[in-house]
C-alpha cells in the first residue's frame, strides 16, 4: 500500500448513487426519500452544517415517519471514528446512514454505513468535491494525515442537493470544486503534452465558474450555479466511479495526498481543491504545458484561490519542497528515469512561485 493508495476492488463498474435529486426545496422532500430505505436514521452531521439545514429537514422526517438519531462530529474521516460510529448506529437500531455536510462528512458517511453495514444516503452542503457521489472514501489517521482510499462493493443509495443550501455556503467551497474537477483533464494529461479527453465538463466549468461564484457570492439560484453544482458532484461523481479512481487523478492529487501526509498541522485550513488547484502548476510544468500556467492562474485570481504553497500555509523552503520531490518520485505517476525524475525536480519548484 503506497503513498495511500489502496487497490483492493471489487470488479463491478459503479455509476455512484441509485437517486440524485438537484434542485429548490429538496431538503423539505428528504423524509419521503429516506423513507425508500430506512425506517430510522443515523444522521452525521458537521455542527455548522445541521444546523444550516435542521429546521428545514427535521419536520419532513417527522412527516414521513422517520426516526432518527443526530451525532454531530467535528473530527476527520477516519477507520476508528468509523467504526466507533458504525456501533452507535447500529446500538440504536439505525437502518440507513445520512451524511449531511462537506467532503469529509461524505467520505465517512459511508464509512460508517460500511462499518454498520447498512445503506448510505449524503446531503451535501457544498459543492467543494464530489465526495458525495463516489463510491469510495478517502481514509486519514485520527491525527489527519493521509492514510489510503476505502472503495466500497455498493453505491450511495441517494444524494439530494438543496440549491438554496448551495447558495449560501462561501463562495471558497464552490471554487475549490470547480478546480478538483477541472483538474482531471490536466492530470489525465500525465507526463505528455497532447491528448484529446472529452474536455465537455471542463469546458462548462471555464465557462460557467466564474458567474457561479458571484452567483453564490450574492446568495442567489441561477442556471450558472445548476449547471456547476451538477458538473461538480454528480458528472464528475460518475467519471470518478466508472474509472474506479484511477486514471483520472495524478500528480496534482499526490500533492494534496503528501501536504495531508507531511504538513498536516500547517495546511489544515486548506481546502482539498484549494491543493489540488496549486498542485496543477506542478501538473502542468511535468505535462510540457508550463505556458499554460499563467491563464490557469489567472482563472484563479478570478475566483480568488490561494495561488501558492505559502498560501496553503506551507513554507516553500528547499526542504519542504524536497518533502514533496520524494512523496511523489514514489508515487506512480513519476518515470523513475533521469527524465522524468529531472523534470518533476524542476516541476515541483513551481509550488514556490
Amino acid at each position: 500500500m503506497g503513498n495511500g493508495i489502496n487497490n483492493g476492488m471489487d470488479s463491478a463498474v459503479k455509476f455512484g448513487a441509485g437517486r440524485y435529486r438537484q434542485g429548490r426545496g429538496v431538503l423539505e422532500h428528504c423524509g419521503q426519500e429516506i423513507r425508500r430505505f430506512g425506517k430510522k436514521a443515523y444522521i452525521v452531521s458537521g455542527p455548522r452544517a445541521f444546523d444550516a439545514v435542521k429546521d428545514r429537514l427535521l419536520p419532513g422526517l417527522t412527516e414521513a415517519g422517520v426516526e432518527f438519531v443526530a451525532e454531530i462530529y467535528d473530527g476527520v474521516c477516519s477507520y476508528e471514528a468509523a467504526e466507533a460510529l458504525g456501533k452507535k448506529c447500529l446500538d440504536a437500531g439505525c437502518d440507513e446512514v445520512v451524511g449531511i455536510g462537506g467532503g469529509v462528512i461524505m467520505d465517512l458517511s459511508k464509512a460508517v454505513a460500511g462499518k454498520a453495514g447498512v445503506g448510505v444516503i449524503n446531503i451535501p452542503t457544498s459543492i467543494a468535491t464530489c465526495a458525495a457521489f463516489t463510491a469510495m472514501s478517502v481514509m486519514y489517521t485520527p491525527q489527519g494525515a493521509m492514510k489510503d482510499n476505502w472503495r466500497y462493493e455498493y453505491e450511495t443509495d441517494g444524494v439530494y442537493v438543496d440549491l438554496d443550501v448551495i447558495s449560501g455556503c462561501p463562495c471558497r467551497y464552490a471554487a475549490a470544486g470547480i478546480l478538483d474537477a477541472m483538474a482531471k483533464k490536466i492530470e489525465m494529461l500525465n507526463g505528455r503534452p497532447a491528448m484529446e479527453p472529452d474536455t465537455a465538463a471542463y469546458d462548462l466549468l471555464e465557462r460557467y465558474g466564474h458567474q457561479a461564484i458571484e452567483d453564490i457570492r450574492r446568495g442567489t439560484v441561477t442556471k450558472a450555479v445548476e449547471y456547476v453544482t451538477y458538473i461538480n458532484i454528480a458528472v464528475t461523481g460518475i467519471i470518478s466511479n466508472i474509472t474506479r479512481s484511477f486514471n483520472q487523478s495524478a500528480l496534482a492529487h499526490m500533492i494534496y495526498y503528501g501536504i495531508r501526509t507531511c504538513f498536516t498541522r500547517e495546511a489544515r485550513q486548506a481546502l482539498h481543491g484549494e491543493i489540488v488547484a496549486v498542485g496543477l502548476f506542478v501538473q502542468l510544468h511535468y505535462n510540457g504545458l508550463g505556458g499554460e500556467m499563467e491563464n490557469l492562474k489567472e482563472f484563479m485570481r478570478h475566483l480568488d484561490m490561494p495561488l501558492s504553497l505559502r498560501e496553503l500555509g506551507v513554507e516553500a523552503t528547499e526542504a519542504n519542497l524536497l518533502i514533496l520531490e520524494q512523496y511523489l518520485a514514489d508515487s506512480p505517476y513519476v518515470e523513475r528515469t533521469e527524465k522524468g525524475l529531472g523534470m518533476l525536480h524542476e516541476s515541483i519548484r513551481k509550488l514556490s512561485e
